[in-house]
């Protein structure tokens, strides 16, 4: 079996030049340097030629061999060179490995939203501090994006509250029943607030206090405090009246 450099191991396919790795009890550091093409400016798109200066930043990466691990990457700066952008200097970034403002590598964020979205905040905490992960419940919320706003507004509109923190805020979530997609979330369980943000003519069918409705759709629950919604936008004119 052929010998295989360092950088293949660490980083597949990524244009980094390992310098030296130093292993400890507590961590492994991997100290690098990009080698790759330069990058371009950020806001004009112009590629750098002239390098104005190089440093290192500090990146945490997913774990090695059960022990965080942390690159010091040295990377360059640019000149931009055009005369029309406000930008000056940039610094570059290494695809797959590093972003802009970010201290933790791409893959690391990868997994965390992962985390994130499968386990939530404070169970993806304990699971990512027994993967010697850097993550706090905050941070690993913070990953998650809102939902792709659908191309056609949703027939059937489900509507359930949730826990922000269990016993002091809670939200409301707006899901597409026939799909089975998330469509908003709003950030208190207040129907005003559901008033406020619908966009679309709504018909909604009085129900009787209780505390919870079932909509007559699968998985969808109201709030006591709102009624079964039905989006009027896809509904034939002659059912509107029933």
């Amino acid at each position: 079996m052929g010998a295989v450099a360092i950088e293949d191991v660490l980083f597949p396919g990524i244009d980094v030049r390992v310098t030296a790795v130093h292993v400890t009890v507590e961590r492994v550091a991997v100290e690098a340097s990009s080698c790759g093409r330069p990058s371009v400016c950020p806001d004009c798109g112009c590629p750098g030629r002239r390098v104005h200066s190089r440093y290192v930043r500090r990146l945490a990466e997913r774990p090695l061999v059960g022990r965080p691990l942390v690159i010091s990457l040295r990377v360059r700066r640019f000149f931009c060179e055009r005369s029309s952008c406000p930008r000056r200097t940039f610094a570059e970034q290494v695809p797959e490995l590093s972003e802009r403002y970010r201290r933790y590598s791409v893959g690391l964020r990868h997994r965390m939203r992962a985390i994130a979205t499968f386990l939530g905040g404070r169970p993806g905490e304990r699971l990512c501090r027994t993967l010697q992960i850097p993550a706090g419940r905050t941070h690993l919320l913070g990953l998650l994006t809102a939902p792709a706003v659908p191309e056609r507004a949703p027939r059937v509109l489900g509507v359930d509250e949730f826990a922000f923190h269990k016993g002091w805020r809670y939200g409301t979530a707006l899901v597409d029943v026939e799909a089975a997609r998330v469509v908003d979330v709003l950030p208190d369980r207040d129907a005003a607030t559901f008033f406020e943000q619908r966009s679309t003519t709504l018909a909604f069918a009085a129900r009787q206090p209780v505390s919870t409705t079932k909509v007559e759709a699968p998985c969808a629950v109201l709030p006591n405090d709102l009624a079964s919604v039905v989006l009027l936008s896809d509904t034939p004119a002659g059912d509107r009246s029933s």
